[in-house]
This record gives structure tokens, sequence and C-alpha cells, in this order.
């Protein structure tokens, strides 16, 4: 009945007057952990007054992560969607790069200036940028070179900053499927609370979501 929930999340009405509460929350992330999110869905009259209340049970099924869902209210994103393909699944579903910058820039301020236009492009902002580049001045000046691990998307996009900077690039090694460990996470789905009207999901304005292996929902 997942689909049921967000046929209903996306209706047109829905959006002018509907509103989604948590109300429980119950397990915790662990490897094949499922947890369990119990929300009231209803929608507001031109009087004020409620109606089609109903209560869902969403369960996760071996949940890896969630974000934003203990917000009073989720609006504008509350159109639901599944999704297979997203800068938040790449930690799971992509092969991880263990890479080297080998030169510090001559210009580090616009050299993290760049870096963060290309992961706002790449991964829209979904991917904190200090994920990857952080101690600037204590380690990676110091040293003149640094190590990172990176999902393989986004090596390309660092690339062509690191050639604009003249700094040397070189991918070390690269992790696939059981090698990752806990991140082999092929089948992992997005779901996610947004609101492509207002702003594309692959993009980052702080919409709620939950990443999971499989998603199930029951109207209680």
């Amino acid at each position: 009945m997942i689909e049921e929930l967000i046929e209903r999340t996306n209706r047109k009405e829905f959006y002018g007057s509907g509103r989604l509460h948590l109300t429980e929350l119950k397990g915790q992330i662990g490897h094949f952990n499922t947890m369990e999110f119990n929300f009231v869905v209803d929608e507001e009259n031109n009087i004020g007054n409620l109606i089609n209340v109903e209560h869902w049970k969403l369960i996760a099924h071996q949940t890896m992560e969630f974000s934003g869902l203990y917000s009073v209210s989720y609006l504008p994103y509350i159109k639901l969607k599944i999704l297979t393909d997203h800068p938040l699944l790449w930690t799971f579903n992509k092969n991880k790069l263990e890479c080297e910058l080998n030169g510090f820039p001559t210009n580090a301020s616009e050299f993290i200036g760049d870096l963060f236009f290309a992961y706002e492009k790449h991964a829209g902002n979904w991917l904190p940028i200090n994920k990857n580049f952080f101690n600037i001045n204590e380690y990676y000046k110091k040293k003149g070179k640094m190590n990172f691990g990176i999902p393989e998307p986004l090596a390309e996009p660092i690339r062509i900053v690191c050639e604009k900077h003249g700094i040397e690039f070189n991918v070390e090694n690269v992790i696939k499927g059981y090698d990752k460990g806990y991140a082999n996470r092929p089948n992992a789905k997005l779901l996610i609370f947004g609101n492509e009207d207002v702003s594309p999901n692959d993009y980052n304005l702080g919409q709620p979501y939950i990443i999971a292996d499989e998603f199930i929902a029951n109207r209680k």
C-alpha cells in the first residue's frame, strides 16, 4: 500500500491543504534493522476543520539513514516519491574510489569554492564537501597532499577542478561490491518527502528522506 500513500500525497488538493505528522518512531539504524515510522496524514477544509484523517505505519526494511523527519511541518515537501538513482544513494550503490591529491593550490579559497560549486552542480549539495575536504591548512597544506574516499560519480568533477588549479588527482584504488562492507547496498532506495514544483528532488533544500532497502506502508 506504499503506492496508495504516495498517490495521496501527490494529489493536487493534498498539496493545498494536506499535512504529514510523525507521531512515533520505532527501531534504530543498523545492519539488517527494520524501522517503523507512524504518521498522521490529514487535510484541512476551508473553515479550518481537519478532514480525511488517516493513520499510517511506514516500515523501512534495512534502514540506512533518515533525516528531517522531526520537523513540525514538512511543507512544502509533502509529495512522496521513491527513487533508485540519487546522490544520497551513491555511497551504497556506486563504487568507492580511494584518491590522492598531490600539490597544494596557489589560491586555496578559490580551489575550495570551485569544488563547492562542482559538488552543487553534480550532487545537488546532498553530499557535503567537508566530508571529503577538511583540515585544509593543518593537514593538506603542510603535507602537500591529501588522501580521501569518494563515490565514483564525483571523480570527474573533482578531476576537472584539480586540473584547473594545477593539482595532480589520482585514483589509487577502486572498492566495489562486497569489499565495501556495510556500504554495499545495491538495493538501496530513497523515499523522499519532496515537491518538484518547488525544487527538483536531486537538489538539497532540506527535504526529509529515508534510505532503506524496501518500504511498506499500511493504513491503520
